[in-house]
């Protein structure tokens, strides 16, 4: 009988699992189908809504309808993912039930706007496609010698080296058009990006310096005065004339309906995971995304979800064919950031601290590069471009 393996969810983790079954279903021989499920129907490239921000990408070139999967031999279903009934085997969804012999959870993160006050309210982010238009725009009308704030409000957040890129971009993007427009960062941290290390964050501090960033560390975010403009948190009040927003992060509805089992015990915002991608409860069921990063250690970062999500699909195939899969997440990962107008490479290794249970992460800075934010942009839309055509 074919085995049915469900993919919930079709971002990054869900299509890099979903292509990594299909090719060893095939090279094996296994009698199996894959199916993603998918509210949307675009598959879309998330760190490409900045340079829609920006005005250096178009809506289309973020996305790419999600049928293309099919051309890999993915099957594509298009339906919003309620809950979980893992003790049934059952995906529910808004449309229909699914039954699987095997599923991989890859449903991101949830954005909780209304955890502080006014923060649904006020302020524009890029973390949407809809976000990102409204953010072009309103950064069109920004005047000479106003401010622009960027707010993290509290940790993890959604892709880590996001704000301090943002903060130096923006400042390249202001200078251009002959604006002189002041850029303030309020972070939680006591320093850039800590969990990347020393040399990381000495460096992002540097270049906040050079492109002129007011860096506020140790912000804790208390509420947003829209009246005011006025950011207000543990360092003081913060005016602004644009605020630039960074979502928390809180644990995807349909698993936080899903009861206890989908919930990690020591923060409701995150699902459990063992270090290979596999429930802790649920020998077939997976869990490969952002949601599920925090539990194991690891930072909420695309190229981190891709090595869980292949990690996952290994052992998954592993458990189809006979054999043992791969224990832990491959390493070591590099990631590319912006600088201004250029941009920055890092490496990081993800050992495993038994001691603890989880991935100790060990960044290094890989320097600055003058091509580096045309590899980062032709990476992404390189990885669109693929699917589209």
């Amino acid at each position: 009988m074919t085995k049915k393996i469900l993919i919930a969810g079709g971002g990054i983790g869900g299509y890099v699992a979903a292509k990594r079954l299909v090719d060893g279903i095939r090279s094996s021989g296994v009698d199996a189908e894959v199916t993603v499920i998918n509210k949307e129907p675009y598959h879309f490239m998330p760190p490409l809504f900045f340079d829609v921000a920006l005005g250096y990408a178009s809506a289309d070139e973020t996305r790419a309808p999600i049928q293309n999967m099919e051309k890999y031999g993915i099957k594509v279903t298009l339906d919003e993912i309620q809950s979980i009934d893992a003790a049934n085997r059952t995906v529910v969804g808004a449309k229909g039930k699914y039954q699987y012999d095997y599923l991989l959870v890859s449903l991101g993160i949830d954005y909780g706007w209304g955890a502080y006050p006014n923060l649904d309210k006020e302020g524009v982010h890029n973390f949407d496609l809809d976000g990102a238009l409204k953010m072009k725009e309103a950064l069109n009308q920004v005047k000479d010698g106003q401010n622009v704030t960027l707010l993290i409000p509290e940790l993890p957040y959604r892709c880590g080296i996001y704000p301090y890129e943002a903060a130096t971009a923006l400042s390249s993007f202001f200078r251009a058009r002959n604006k002189k427009v002041s850029i303030r960062l309020l972070d939680p941290m006591p320093a850039p990006i800590i969990p990347l290390g020393s040399a990381i964050s000495r460096f992002i501090a540097d270049q906040l310096a050079y492109y002129g960033v007011e860096y506020v560390p140790n912000f804790k975010l208390r509420e947003i005065d829209p009246s005011k403009k006025t950011v207000v948190g543990s360092s003081g009040e913060f005016k602004y004339d644009l605020l630039v927003k960074v979502p928390p992060s809180r644990l995807p509805k349909a698993l936080a309906n899903s009861g206890e089992d989908f919930t990690w015990k020591q923060d409701p915002r995150w699902a459990p995971v063992l270090p290979n991608g596999r429930h802790p409860k649920y020998d077939d069921v997976y869990l490969a995304a952002e949601h599920s990063l925090p539990p194991l250690g690891i930072g909420l970062a695309g190229v981190f979800v891709e090595s869980l999500a292949i990690t996952a699909a290994t052992n998954m195939l592993a458990d189809l064919v006979g054999g043992f899969g791969p224990a832990f997440v491959p390493s070591p990962v590099s990631c590319v950031g912006y600088a201004g107008d250029k941009g920055w490479a890092g490496t990081c290794e993800l050992p495993f601290d038994a001691s603890k249970g989880m991935y100790a992460m060990k960044c290094y800075f890989g320097g600055v590069y003058s091509i580096g934010r045309l590899l980062k942009q032709g990476f992404y839309r390189g990885w669109i471009d693929g699917l589209k055509f």
